[in-house]
């Protein structure tokens, strides 16, 4: 999907924020057809930039929990168990139906799950929670941010045996209706405080006993700020003030960082050091002694010396960046500060003339000030300013040119400078707001991306007054390229956990519009981001319902989301999600949206394999492991072979895919002949064999003369041998 290019519609830098206005009617002009949409994706059109896409996300992870990331941005899904990819579905009739439930956000990651297990230290408080849930089948915990409450819920969980755990939409608005599947785990990670004001021992009462006879549990966690009534929820209720130690958590954390017994004992000496046991002695949250263990881990693999890996610990870093500004009381030297911590790792002179436009935002200066000559070498004020300058290339018109970039020397003080200067420096709060509203306009898309960014990072602290101000007015202008930062910035808040429901509920408003372009197509930017990847269920239902508009501009957004959620490792709800749009009962238009999309994943996901020096098809290489699983244990169901037979199957019988899928089927044959082991032909051959068996006579003979078509004369090749099969036992 091709951006607008920094000259078309883009507003000006003296642009002010717009009011909202997301009922005002889109132009005529800006809509195109969906034929058109269609037959531009068929020509070539790629769906989505992802390079550009990860470049993105990169930006943003300084400002978000590594540990609430997992590694989304690994490019390689792995093999976890008895499933492929990171969608930890088991391979059964009742698991794939289970998933349909509407209520569904998304699935706790194996790696959080495995993590939870090994590091966890039960509390004073955590054998009455067990109680509560055994008991009822349904706990509410309920206190203060991070004092472990999802943790403690994903351990409950775990102890039950539980082999996956699925989240629930934290905006779940009436849990009285909520239709729980046979011997499932639930999750709610901080319930929406209107939604947890309206729990009653009704509904509780009717919850538990629902989920008792299905033998299934869930687990709610609610802000301690919420409303709720302790009295009425008593016998569910369990608050949740007690921390473990901090010794016995570190202990278990450097466990999970390191590996090497040898390695790990030698970090038990480090926690002994004076300079390490200062913070063990202050009480720290579970998260804090996860990063600190982290840290110190790579210490023992060399990685980092001490010294720097405590610089970056991030209660560390406040006390730093608190110390700088209390040093330096100059209004230039704040506003420097605040630009390299905005746009860490750009061209230095941008950095320069961006800290110029946020001082004559904030306070102009005088003639005399704009004459003055510096007095101060620039070696020294990088230092001054904890920096340095390394060499790096910087796109332009022509290719990559040499320019030098400018770092902090510590990272962490990115997230700490925003914050501080937001809630130390609040007559800056405005302009500052203005100011990265604006640099969503600079001619640098690095630039542009760590705008974004650093609004995502203060929207944590405002959330409605920088929506207001920045978010909203790029997600509805008539510039793409803006709308793409609005979907950036709001992959930050979606990881808070307080402010997840307000995301989820901000984007399906977006995705339901049905009189303005602009705020869908955000939408489905963002989930083609972090929100798609943290929720990708909610994600595919509001991508499915801007498939329902039938706007050809929606499309390549739409694809862009799914196959966006899809290469992060979400295969089978990404399969089993278009499935469901290309049912009968659908409509001509997600149906063709569906399979469109289908046929993209086809052409487009790969995956490298360590059996074979090219890329696989992912389709082949999922149906390709799964057999091997069912070698291995006959009771596992051929769920993906079943998924990609069937959207196969309704690719082929309808015209606009037709021949492009029956491209593909090709391409694959070729893939099995120039293997010399052919390692795929089992795979290929299953599936071709199954489209003919399961099909109709016209499917059937499809597929013959089509093999027909492929087949070779002079040397049987892998259509040969499948069409030699289908006739044998078809009777053909």
């Amino acid at each position: 999907m091709s951006e607008q290019s920094s000259q078309e519609q883009t507003p000006s830098a003296s642009t002010t924020p717009q009011p909202n206005t997301e009922n005002e009617n889109t132009k005529a002009s800006d809509r195109i057809s969906i034929e058109d949409a269609i037959e531009r994706i068929i020509k070539g059109d790629k769906i989505g930039n992802i390079e550009e896409l990860y470049r993105e996300l990169k930006a943003t992870t300084v400002y978000i929990d590594n540990r609430r990331i997992g590694n989304y941005l690994e490019h390689d899904a792995r093999i976890y168990g008895n499933v492929a990819g990171r969608d930890q579905r088991n391979h059964t009739r009742d698991s794939a139906k289970g998933i349909a439930v509407k209520e569904i956000a998304g699935q706790i990651l194996i790696e959080e799950v495995e993590k939870v297990r090994s590091v966890y230290v039960e509390t004073a408080s955590y054998t009455q929670a067990k109680s509560i849930l055994s008991e009822k089948h349904v706990l509410i915990l309920c206190g203060d941010s991070n004092y472990g409450k999802q943790t403690t819920a994903i351990h409950l969980l775990v102890s039950l045996t539980a082999e996956e755990i699925f989240e629930i939409n934290p905006t779940v608005e009436d849990l009285s209706s909520f239709q729980c599947e046979s011997t499932q785990m639930y999750v709610i990670d901080t319930l929406a405080p209107d939604s947890a004001e309206k729990l009653n021992s009704y509904v509780l009462n009717s919850l538990s006993q629902r989920l008792r006879e299905q033998q299934s549990y869930l687990v709610i966690t609610v802000d301690s700020r919420a409303r709720i009534s302790q009295e009425t929820l008593g016998r569910y209720i369990l608050n949740w003030r007690n921390l473990p130690t901090c010794e016995e958590l570190l202990k278990k954390h450097l466990a999970w960082y390191i590996k090497d017994q040898a390695m790990l004992n030698s970090s038990h000496t480090l926690t002994q050091i004076d300079s390490v046991r200062e913070w063990l002695t202050n009480k720290l949250l579970p998260g804090d002694v996860d990063r600190l263990a982290e840290l110190l881990a790579k210490v023992v693999k060399s990685e980092l010396t001490l010294e720097d890996a405590l610089a970056r610990f991030s209660l560390r870093t406040n006390e730093e960046v608190e110390s700088w500004f209390d040093k330096h009381s100059d209004l230039n030297q704040h506003m420097f500060m605040i630009t390299v911590a905005v746009l860490n790792g750009i061209n230095y002179q941008e950095v320069i003339n961006a800290s110029q436009n946020l001082q004559s935002l904030i306070k102009p200066p005088s003639d005399e000030e704009k004459s003055s000559v510096p007095t101060s070498k620039r070696s020294q004020k990088l230092k001054e300013f904890r920096t340095h300058l390394v060499q790096g290339y910087q796109n332009t018109e022509f290719g990559l040119s040499p320019v030098e970039l400018i770092e902090l020397d510590n990272p962490t003080f990115q997230p700490a400078i925003l914050s501080y200067v937001w809630h130390e420096y609040d007559q800056y709060r405005e302009r500052l707001l203005k100011w990265l509203h604006q640099l969503g306009s600079h001619r640098n898309f690095e630039v542009r991306i760590r705008a974004a960014a650093a609004v995502g990072e203060l929207s944590k602290y405002a959330f409605g007054d920088v929506l207001d101000q920045v978010v909203r007015p790029w997600a509805n202008c008539q510039d793409r390229q803006l709308q793409r930062l609005a979907a950036l910035a709001l992959s930050i808040p979606v990881f808070e956990s307080n402010l997840a429901p307000q995301v989820l509920k901000l984007l399906h408003s977006w995705s339901t519009l049905k009189n303005n372009l602009n705020l869908p197509w955000t939408a489905a930017t963002a989930y083609s981001g972090y929100v798609g990847l943290r929720f990708p269920d909610i994600a595919l239902r509001d991508l499915f319902a801007i498939a329902q508009s039938g706007e050809g501009q929606l499309l390549s957004a739409v694809a862009e989301g799914v196959a966006s959620i899809f290469n992060a490792g979400f295969h089978f709800t990404v399969l089993n999600a278009l499935k469901a749009w290309t049912e009968q009962a659908n409509t001509e238009v997600t149906a063709q949206f569906g399979l469109l999309i289908f046929w993209v994943l086809i052409r487009e996901a790969k995956v490298a394999t360590d059996s074979n020096k090219d890329n696989w098809p992912t389709l082949l290489w999922l149906v390709w492991e799964e057999k091997k699983l069912v070698k291995e244990n006959p009771k596992t169901d051929q769920v993906y072979e079943d998924l990609v037979t069937c959207l196969l199957q309704r690719a082929l019988n309808l015209k606009v895919t037709r021949k492009l899928v029956l491209q593909e089927i090709r391409k694959w044959l070729q893939l099995v002949d120039d293997d010399p082991e052919h390692k795929l032909y089992e795979t290929v051959g299953s599936i071709i064999f199954t489209l003919a068996a399961q099909g109709t006579g016209r499917e059937r003979e499809r597929i013959t003369y089509n093999l027909e078509q492929w087949k070779s004369v002079e040397q049987p090749n892998a259509a040969n041998k499948i069409l030699s099969k289908i006739k044998k036992y078809l009777n053909i």
